[in-house]
């Protein structure tokens, strides 16, 4: 058996570093676990840690790894076989998305934190917002608009997400009622008024 290369080494290692950071933020919450503590319950030393990244990256790469998982789980399943109104299609593109801020409020209000500081980058302004808005735009498009229509509509869509997200980490309450009320009627809004809307 032939010993693990150092990429794989490392990568073992980022592995149980994030590992033990998800366990800690949801045992302890983010505030009350430090670096030290990852590094104690991943046993590696805290420059270890640091180099994976502090608290913050740290926290915006769990949110990006369990967003990415989602896409990826919904490209095995494939596009739903019988559309229903174009506007409860878009938003059943969300649900699992939103159940992921909503099911820990304090991570999404550090997540959301992190991100507007403006020091670490995340995944759902690049790859992952890139996914999601071909993911819209896929299912207006099998409602019949046009490409580019669809297009538009998918990152007008798809900034009113984020809006959502955003106003539900920062209204310091567990209650996103308000923030997802505003997210279907800012979706029912664009699909039913963008030019190429078929309807």
């Amino acid at each position: 058996m032939t010993a693990p290369s150092r990429s794989e080494q490392k990568e073992a290692t980022r592995a149980r570093v994030l590992g033990a950071a998800e366990r800690l933020f949801g045992a302890r919450g983010y505030a009350s676990t430090t670096v030290r503590d990852i590094a104690a319950d991943a046993g590696v030393s805290v420059g270890t840690v640091m180099a994976v990244g502090d608290k913050a990256a740290i926290l915006v790469e769990l949110f990006d790894r369990r967003i990415a998982a989602l896409h990826s789980a919904r490209d095995t399943q494939g596009a739903p076989a019988a559309p229903g109104r174009p506007v409860d299609d878009v938003l059943t593109l969300f649900a699992p998305f939103v159940e992921v801020f909503t099911a820990d409020q304090d991570l999404a209000r550090h997540y959301a934190a992190a991100l507007v500081s403006g020091r670490h980058r995340a995944g759902v302004f690049d790859e992952l917002a890139g996914v999601l808005r071909r993911e819209i735009a896929d299912v207006l498009t099998r409602h019949g608009f046009t490409r580019p229509a669809a297009e538009r509509a998918a990152t007008a869509v798809h900034l009113a997400y984020l809006g959502t997200l955003f106003m539900g980490a920062g209204s310091g309450t567990d209650d996103l009622g308000g923030p997802v009320e505003d997210l279907v009627a800012a979706v029912e809004f664009i699909i039913e008024n963008r030019e190429g809307n078929p309807s």
